[in-house]
């Protein structure tokens, strides 16, 4: 009895003990990894390198060797500030981390986004470039 009112209490303090729903990593740009071999390397690279990052800040800072709530919520915190630096990290490398039940729009979202970027490059680069002439400035020698 007494270890379902620790539970009970933990879950209390914690903010519950709902399940959180299932996490995806897409592409900033928008592609599919899934039918790129190339993509799904370069995503398991990176995904390796953020997660060495997230285990070393994970592993620094001072150990809470107490017990009890103060203990689990320190543990916590720490956790939860490891995996900020894992999505950081994987920002920097392209990738965005989303529930699961929104990944279809939010991938559809994000190519979107990348083709209008590319045509507004594009566009840039088409447009000739047009020098325009030096003036000399009034007062320079042999003038």
């Amino acid at each position: 009895m007494r270890i379902f009112t620790a539970a009970g209490a933990l879950c209390a303090v914690l903010g519950g003990c709902a399940t959180q729903p299932k996490m995806l990593w897409l592409r900033a740009d928008g592609q599919k990894a899934v039918d790129n071999p190339a993509l799904r390397t370069q995503f398991e690279l990176d995904g390796t390198a953020c997660l060495g990052e997230r285990n070393k800040a994970n592993l620094s800072g001072v150990t809470v060797s107490g017990g009890g709530l103060a203990g689990v919520a320190a543990s916590i915190e720490r956790s939860n500030a490891a995996d900020t630096v894992q999505r950081g990290c994987m920002a920097e490398k392209g990738y965005l981390l989303v529930p699961e039940d929104q990944a279809e729009a939010k991938q559809a979202e994000l190519a979107a986004i990348a083709q209008q970027k590319q045509q507004q490059e594009s566009a840039a680069a088409a447009k000739p470039f047009t020098a325009q002439p030096t003036r000399k400035p009034k007062g320079a020698a042999g003038t």
